[in-house]
């Protein structure tokens, strides 16, 4: 598929070669989730917590695309996971941290893997406007630092105005005890038949939702499981974030309540985007 950007010609499938990232899955709270999705096609997913709470769930990320099919860029940003609207909104039970990565294991047509990002911010124009004008996804320019370390990785993000938005560091890796410790969750959360079949998928797709305050379109995702990929939960003794309440992303995240509880590292990230679809 080829797309006319500009008058110059930008062809489909994008495909990312090599990039590092880094997902903090967190919980977010429910009704300021649902203010960011209001006019939208999408509605957040319910997290049920234990003590019978409701709470949204989505992701903060951080990517260095280093080798794609047009240029090298890096990016943040701030999803939701959501269904559509059309369809009963789905919950799930928050068992432990790894309940987060329900798009990863559950194969359940009602959740689905869509994730809907109010905001993006990247360090090139391309990406940036490719990604707003045809897809509906609401990108900006603005300064990303990324550094993936053999001990502990950190991420700043600031907006095109120079304010910063949020910073954050985390180590890079766990030992064996805690691969272990992560692994008997993951069971408690899914159950073995789940968790053992996650295991053995070579890639798993998501749809990455644009906003129809811009242009509703759908991208599909084919994106390749790495099995280097570190997970385990955020620790408030290792794990480090600062928002600035001054930025204006900075307020979202606040008034989300962003709680990261789960970070996943992702070396060697590999995924084809597709051209853009109606929502339908």
């Amino acid at each position: 598929m080829t797309i006319d950007h500009k008058g110059e010609p930008f062809q489909l499938p994008f495909i990312v070669h090599k990039a590092t990232s880094v997902n903090l899955y967190s919980l977010f709270d429910y009704e300021a989730a649902c203010r960011l999705c209001e006019q939208e096609n999408y509605q957040p997913i319910i997290i049920k917590t234990p003590e019978g709470g409701k709470m949204a769930a989505g992701v903060v990320a951080s990517i260095d695309y280093k080798e794609t099919s047009a240029i090298p860029y890096r990016e943040w940003s701030l999803g939701i996971f959501v269904s559509p609207r059309d369809r009963e909104t789905p919950a799930v039970d928050f068992v432990n941290e790894t309940s987060l990565f329900f798009q990863s294991i559950l194969d359940d047509e009602l959740i689905g893997n869509i994730v809907f990002c109010p905001k993006l911010v990247l360090d090139q124009d391309l990406p940036t406007e490719i990604g707003f004008e045809h897809y509906g996804l609401p990108k900006e320019l603005g300064t990303v630092e990324y550094n993936y370390a053999r001990q502990i990785s950190d991420f700043s993000v600031t907006a095109k105005d120079g304010a910063w938005i949020m910073r954050a560091s985390f180590p890079t890796r766990r030992g064996v005890a805690a691969k272990f410790r992560l692994m008997v969750d993951l069971f408690k959360a899914y159950g073995a038949r789940l968790v053992l079949r996650s295991m053995g998928k070579k890639e798993f797709l998501v749809t990455l939702a644009g906003s129809t305050k811009i242009l509703a379109k759908n991208a599909f995702m084919e994106i390749k499981n790495d099995p280097k990929t570190e997970m385990f939960p955020w620790n408030s003794q290792e794990c480090k974030m600062e928002i600035n309440p001054d930025s204006k992303w900075g307020k979202v995240l606040l008034e989300l309540k962003a709680q990261p509880r789960l970070v996943c590292h992702v070396p060697k990230l590999q995924f084809k985007l597709s051209g853009p679809f109606d929502q339908k």
